[in-house]
Parts: C-alpha cells; structure tokens; sequence
C-alpha cells in the first residue's frame, strides 16, 4: 500500500511539473512572437505584411526608423519597407497619419479618396476559433436590450431570458424570479412567426458598448434563423430567408454605425458569409483552406477592397476580392508562413528537456491538453536517465520501475522519483 500511494504521489508530480515547470521556461527564455499582420495594399496590389523576426537581415534593418529592429515590413515581392513606407502602402489602414502628413486626398485607380470617404467605408469583423458556438463559454442568461432606449446610451434591461425545450423564459434580475408575462409574450411572438422548438442557440453582442443594438439572432429547431429585438418592450420577429439546409453553426454579431452589416455567419461545413442587414442577404467569402477549428478570421473592408485573413499558429492566408453585384471576386490570393513558425534555440532546448508538456486551454471550459515534444526530446529523456543510473537503489525491481518512469517522462519523472520516493 505504501509503495502505490508512493507511485500514485510520482504520477501526480509528474503531471504538476509537466504542467507548470514548461510554462515557467516559457516566460523565462522564450520570446512571445505575435502573428503576422497581413494585409492588402491597394497601391502595391500585393499583399505586404508586418512581423516579429528573430534576426532581421541587413536590408531590414536598414530599414530600421526607431530601436524596433526586431520588426519587419516586407511585400510578397520580397522588398523591405521602412514602418513610414509600409503605412503609406496601406492608405485605408492608416488614413489618419496619412491625413497629418498631408496626403489626402488620394487618388487610387482614378478614384478620389478624403478621410471622411475612407472613415465610412471602413469596417472589420472577427470571429475567433475559440469563440464558435460550442467551443465559447455560453452564459445560458441573454439580456435583450432595448433597441429604440429613446436615449443616446444603451442600457441593460432588468431581466435575461434563457432558453426553455418550449420557450423562452424571462427572469426579472431584480427579485430573482420568473416573470411570466414577459415569457408568455416573447414565446408567443417568436410561435407566431413560425418558430420551432427548442431553439439551438442564440447569438447576439451581450453590451452596450456598441454603436446601436441589433437585437438576437435565434436557430430554431429546423435550423431557421429568426431575428428578435425589443422595440419599446414588445418582441418585433422577423423570419429570416436564410436558408435552413446551409446549416448554421454560428453567427457573430458585429454592430457598427455603418448599419451595412450584422456580422459573420458560419455553416456547418465551414463556409463563412457576410450578413448583410438589407434583406439579410448572404455574400460568401471565397475561401481557400480555412479551418475555423484552428484558424483566427478576420475580413477587413475598405473603399476598393474586401481582405480575408484567416491563421492558424503557423501559417497566414490573404484574399482580397471586389465585390460587385453582391459577389466577391477575388484579385488575389496570399500564403506566408509565419516567422513564429520557426524553431529558436530556446525552443529546441525545451523539447530537449521536457519531452511532453500539459496546458489548461479554454474552450469553452477549461480543457487539459497535452503536447508531445520532438525527437530531440529522447536526448533529455537519456540524460535524465544517466542522472537516474548514478544514484543509489537499494532494490532491483525498484530500479526498474522507476527506469521506466523516467524513461517515459524525462525530467518530470526524475524529479517526481527524488521526491516521492525515500530511498
């Protein structure tokens, strides 16, 4: 008994060291590199981007305007640019500083730009990975707030609804109850234009720190998206024409005070749209290999252009396309590993001394995940095991199971030995 609660102890250690110990390298020796900032110039017709290096070659350098030589602006033709340079390649990005140096208006492609053109054809939306539906943290509790406040600022109503397998159910915040009216109505009203229940989910901006409230999008039971909003206290529902056979996974709200947009709708197989508000229309984003498991989207629209950038930790992908009669038609198409993708000296030293490593990732909920090193991690898994064969055993059997620990966890398993173990 002893000798289990012994190796239960080592196990334990093992996962605690394998947890903490890689995470406290990694703040110690290991340089966090940001991705890639990839863009499109409207006045190069390429891509050109902005990156964290490790060691900037001498023209990069050269290029150097402040002591952040460690960034670099290159295009997809290879020529370095100075931070000035590479701003006034992005005029629709940084109009602002191209308003202070004098340079608008401008004229791109015989079309005339001024600041205030640029400021309202400008827009952006994001969906990240971990916020999809089904990898996010779901509150369960929605606050619909009132779209016509008759004031300036949004405010929070009193109560949140949740979703009901038959309706939805309000609850004052207040006194903590059910309030039975408001759940009778806005179930009703939801009934009365064809909604079915239970509803799958429910996707809003849950703030007021928007430019207006849009209100909810709600999936019902046959994958129909309803459109709810509180109009001075009572439910206005609209039955959207999206079709229910695309297979809506996941739709990100997006207010802005351009009114052109609600945000971004995700299907089932990973299609991705622009929602359009006028007649929630749908503009499909022509995509090549985007995998919203794993990749980061943003799609970033401007006077001339929509630009599509979607990543993973590795690799960044641009699309620039036109849109013309509610059709995207791409101009150009961009893939560029990224410069964090590469391998620095601390980072080959960890994997020799850690061969595994644990980390608490949120998706969702908090998941524990694990991550295996390379081959170079059977280097530290021998030393560790030439440190073990110098010590002292006094039992053969001992020996070897605990050879094996180590064997399989390197220095966790080292560590966790001298420990638990009092011999």
């Amino acid at each position: 008994m002893r000798r289990l609660s012994q190796w239960c102890f080592a196990a334990l250690l093992v996962g605690l060291l394998a947890l903490y110990l890689p995470a406290l390298y990694d703040k110690a020796f290991v340089m966090d590199m940001e991705k890639t900032h990839l863009l499109y110039s409207p006045t190069l017709k390429q891509f050109i981007w902005k990156e964290k290096v490790l060691n900037p070659p001498a023209e990069a350098r050269a290029k150097a305007e402040d002591h952040h030589a460690e960034f670099v602006y290159r295009d997809e033709s290879g020529h370095y640019y100075s931070r000035e340079e590479f701003e006034r390649n992005l005029p629709f990005i940084y109009y602002k500083n191209m308003e202070l140096w004098g340079l608008l208006p401008l004229e791109i492609g015989g079309q005339t730009f001024d600041a205030a053109a640029i400021r309202e054809n400008r827009r952006v939306l994001e969906l990240k990975s971990n916020a999809i539906h089904g990898r996010a943290v779901d509150p369960g509790l929605y606050p619909l707030l009132e779209s016509n406040p008759g004031q300036a600022r949004l405010v929070f109503p009193e109560d949140r609804y949740r979703l009901t397998p038959d309706g939805l159910e309000f609850i004052n915040a207040d006194r903590n109850e059910v309030d039975e009216k408001l759940s009778r109505t806005f179930t009703a009203a939801l009934e009365d234009a064809g909604f079915r229940f239970p509803a799958r989910f429910v996707a809003g901006k849950h703030t007021i720190l928007k430019a207006y409230d849009a209100g909810h999008f709600i999936v019902d039971a046959t994958g129909a998206v309803f459109h709810l909003k509180r109009v001075n206290g009572e439910p206005r529902v609209f039955r959207t024409p999206i079709d229910p056979a695309l297979g809506v996974r996941h739709i990100e709200v997006s207010e802005s005070r351009n009114r052109d947009y609600y945000g971004l709708l995700l299907t089932e197989d990973d299609r991705i749209f622009l929602l359009r508000e006028q007649g929630y229309a749908l503009v499909k984003l022509p995509l090549k290999g985007y995998a919203p498991e794993r990749m980061d989207f943003k799609v970033i629209v401007d006077p001339l252009y929509y630009t599509a950038v979607y990543s993973d930790d590795a690799t960044i992908q641009g699309m620039a396309a036109t849109l013309k009669n509610g059709v995207l038609h791409p101009v150009r198409q961009y893939t560029h590993t990224m410069s964090r993708a590469a391998r620095s000296t601390a980072q080959i030293v960890r994997d020799a001394i850690f061969p595994f490593s644990l980390s608490l990732e949120r998706e969702g909920r908090l998941v524990l995940k694990a991550h295996v090193g390379s081959r170079i991690s059977l280097v530290g898994i021998g030393l560790a095991l030439a440190v073990l064969a110098a010590m002292r055993w006094s039992r053969s059997g001992e020996r070897f199971r605990r050879f094996g620990l180590v064997l399989v966890s390197g220095i966790f398993g080292l560590a966790a030995s001298a420990m638990a173990f009092d011999e």
